[in-house]
């Protein structure tokens, strides 16, 4: 019998696979092609069948190790060693929020092969930040029985890379996405989102000194506007960037010179 997080890996191996055929047959791949792995016939779009094919068997072999590791269950360890009795597992130290910011990702992930490569990069970049923390948290989880030791020796570990990491994938988000959002509009709606953009910023860093909010709250006003952020610059990726025409950059120096001429 299959324990569940095989189960659950196997049906993201399986769900990989049909996006593979499916973006190989939409982007112009023959039948027999995506089927072969193209090896008689073509797969459509190379990079994008190829990231779904390498979620596909990254995914079964995930799946596999659970399989025959029994999802680390103690009573099946225990009976592969010979062991009389079940070690006794901890808790958790503490909740975790990798997996959304990992569905993060992988949603950045799949605007960028749809919208804009930057997307597609900065969901790479933020696998990359979740596969290192994620896993030191967890070994920091069963590091030892008592609960308490293992939270010290978690902030110990993550402390000094945790916060670094999170906040440099948070601001290449926002600087991305506001990008994306300046180069969609006109030269006046750039500087008319800039302004609300920094207003906004500065307002809530006051209010966030000044008054007492639980954390919580803090939390979720955050998490909304940062959706509202990342909204509008996919919005503003799918809209394409404006014609930047020569003037724009150099109309001041034109206007001068002109005016220079007409006195001589």
């Amino acid at each position: 019998m299959f324990p569940w997080g095989s189960k659950y890996l196997l049906a993201a191996s399986g769900a990989s696979w049909l996006a593979a055929m499916a973006y190989g047959l939409v982007t112009g791949g023959g039948l027999v092609g995506v089927l072969s792995f193209g090896y008689k016939g073509g797969v459509g779009e190379h990079f994008g069948y190829a990231i779904l094919m390498f979620l596909m068997v990254s995914t079964f072999m995930l799946a596999m190790v659970l399989f025959f590791t029994r999802d680390g269950d103690a009573e099946a360890m225990a009976a592969l060693v010979g062991a009389e009795s079940a070690p006794q597992v901890s808790p958790a130290t503490g909740p975790a929020y990798w997996g959304p910011i990992a569905a993060f990702g992988a949603a950045a992930m799949m605007l960028g092969l749809a919208v804009s490569i930057i997307f597609f990069y900065l969901g790479l970049a933020t696998f990359f930040v979740i596969l290192i923390l994620w896993t030191v948290e967890t070994w920091a989880d069963r590091v030892t029985a008592d609960t308490d030791v293992n939270r010290v020796i978690r902030n110990r570990t993550l402390g000094p890379i945790e916060v670094p990491m999170i906040a440099t994938i948070g601001i290449a988000a926002v600087v991305i996405a506001m990008s994306r959002m300046f180069l969609a509009t006109s030269h006046t709606g750039a500087v008319v989102i800039g302004s609300i953009f920094t207003v906004l910023i500065f307002g809530g860093a006051v209010a966030l000194s000044r008054t007492d909010v639980s954390r919580k709250t803090w939390t979720a006003v955050m998490a909304i506007g940062a959706v509202l952020v990342l909204g509008g610059g996919v919005v503003g990726a799918a809209m394409g960037e404006r014609e930047i025409h020569h003037s724009e950059h150099h109309g001041d120096d034109h206007g001068e010179d002109h005016s220079e001429d007409e006195g001589e």
